[in-house]
This record gives C-alpha cells, structure tokens and sequence, in this order.
C-alpha cells in the first residue's frame, strides 16, 4: 500500500473525502452556499468530520463485543467522544436541534452496527436499517453549515436530499464489495449475498428503485429551472449503485493487511489532529466574527 493509499485509509483520509465528495460537490451547490462562505465554512465541517471517523474505529475495532454488555474502555471512550463532541459544536456556534437530532441518530447507528456485527447475523431490515442511518454523518454536516449561517433547513430539501444520501451508501458498499468481503467489514451487497444468494442482485436493485423512484418523485417538486443541475449532482453521488453490479464473491479473496504504523506515522497522526483542533477553534473563533448563530443555536447553548 502507497503512502497516499494508506493515509486515504486513516481518519483523516476519510474525513476530507468525504467533505470533498458530499459537502463541496453536493451540498454547497444543492445549497447554494456563496463561495466566500464556503472557504469560512470548509475547515469546520472537516475538523468535524474527523471527530466522527474517531468515534467510528472504535465500533470497527469491536466488531465481535457487545459494547453495552461489555463496557469496557471502548465503551467508556465512546461516551466520552460523544460529550466532547456536543461541547465543540456549541463552542463553534454549529449546534441547534437538527444537529441534536442527527448526534442521537449517530448513536443509533453506531449501536446498531455494534449489535448486529458483534451478534454475527443480519437480516434484510438491519441492512436497510444501517444504510439508511450510515449516512448521519454526512446529514450532521449539512445541518452545521445551516447552524453556522445562522438559517434554519428547508424541509423539503432535506428529504429531497434523504434518498441520495442512502443510495450513494449503498453505492460505495458496491464499489468495495471485494475489499469489504475480504476485510469482514459490514457491506449491505454481502449481507444481501448471504440472504439471497444468486438473486442477492436483483433484491438490492428492488430497493435501490423504490429509494431512487423517491428521489425523483421529491425532485420534480423543485422549481424547473433547478432540477437539471440538482439531479447532475445527486445522480453523480450514487451512480454506482444504477450500474451493473459486481458479480457475487464465492470465495473470499486474500487481502493483505495494511503495515503496522510506525513510531514515527504514529506522531505524525497526533500531530495532524492536534493541528486539525487548532484549525477547528481558529476558524471557530474567525466564524464568530462573520457568522450570527442561530436563535435556537444560542438557546441550546450553555
């Protein structure tokens, strides 16, 4: 593995792709973000997404313990992600009642994740249940960039938005089909594999209609001269989940697992989150200064 393959691999690596591929490309154009803001905006939102891919590995990490039988120190560390993470997003103004909403979403997905890997089985609504709040995340994004402008999320574009989301999961488990297998990492086409066999395809394709048949039907609600350029950039994020899909593994492939980081890549890592905090409360405390919190942002604050 290459050095920019496996820093792609770390917390950080994820974070931007994914502020890249949903925030920049999708989200700030749905949105209409003026570019200016977005400069103000991004560095935020990719502090906050690195926080997120934390609290992540420790479910990957536990995959076969129940964290709520257990309560061992993952457990404990959980909790405490989560306090630390409410407390940044009200120091930066980016907390109202939709960002609350989408925390307590975060744990359900987390402790469902948790509950169906470490009980080893998983039926057809788990799956759906999973990729349809896996991406909290990136609708915890959305909703910060509401709250740190101070304007409240339009409805309407928020469930416009909903099946996109779930579609371009369901999508990214289709494009690492292959290394999710072979890694034993939840992907929702495996878990149909093992439910469906040879037919795992054309289930999966049943629900991928049913929640793109919702996204165009909430589209054509747009104004007419919106809907082209909403649809380029909804249909780019989950194209992969319309394309022909990849056939059914019978055999696990080897992969081989990444090396072991070194004393010194372990520094670099701290000293990379120690530099995205700094970057978090600078652009906070520059935010404060352009930005107006919201009512409900000032209200819920301590």
């Amino acid at each position: 593995m290459n050095s920019l393959a496996r820093l792609a691999a770390t917390p950080l690596g994820k974070a931007v792709g994914i502020t890249r591929d949903y925030v920049s490309q999708m989200y700030y154009v749905v949105d209409e973000v003026p570019r200016r803001q977005r400069l103000r905006l991004t560095p935020v939102l990719l502090a906050v997404e690195y926080l997120v891919y934390r609290v992540d590995s420790l479910a990957e990490r536990n995959t076969e313990v129940d964290l709520d039988a257990e309560r061992n120190s993952d457990y404990e560390a959980f909790h405490t992600y989560k306090k630390a993470f409410e407390k940044v997003l009200r120091f930066v103004g980016a907390w109202n009642e939709d960002v609350a909403c989408l925390v307590d979403e975060a744990e359900q997905f987390i402790r469902l994740e948790n509950a169906t890997t470490s009980r080893g089985t998983i039926t057809r609504q788990d799956s759906l249940a999973l990729v349809e709040l896996r991406p909290t995340d990136v609708r915890l994004l959305r909703a910060m960039t509401f709250a740190l402008r101070g304007r409240s999320m339009d409805p309407a574009t928020r469930d416009l938005l909903w099946p996109v989301e779930v579609l371009a999961d369901i999508a990214n488990d289709l494009e690492h089909y292959e290394q999710d297998v072979a890694l034993g990492t939840l992907n929702v086409y495996a878990a149909f594999a093992k439910l469906y066999g040879d037919t795992a395809a054309t289930e999966l394709r049943r629900e991928v209609d049913r929640y793109e048949s919702m996204f165009l039907e909430r589209l054509s609600a747009l104004p007419p001269e919106r809907r082209a350029q909403v649809a380029e950039v909804c249909r780019r994020r989950y194209a992969a989940a319309v394309r022909p899909y990849p056939p059914l593994i019978t055999q696990p492939p080897a992969l081989a697992s990444p090396p072991r980081p070194t004393g010194t890549s372990l520094r670099k890592k701290v000293a990379i989150g120690t530099a995205l905090a700094v970057g978090l409360f600078a652009a906070a405390a520059y935010g404060r200064g352009q930005y107006r919190p919201s009512r409900t942002s000032s209200l819920l604050r301590k």
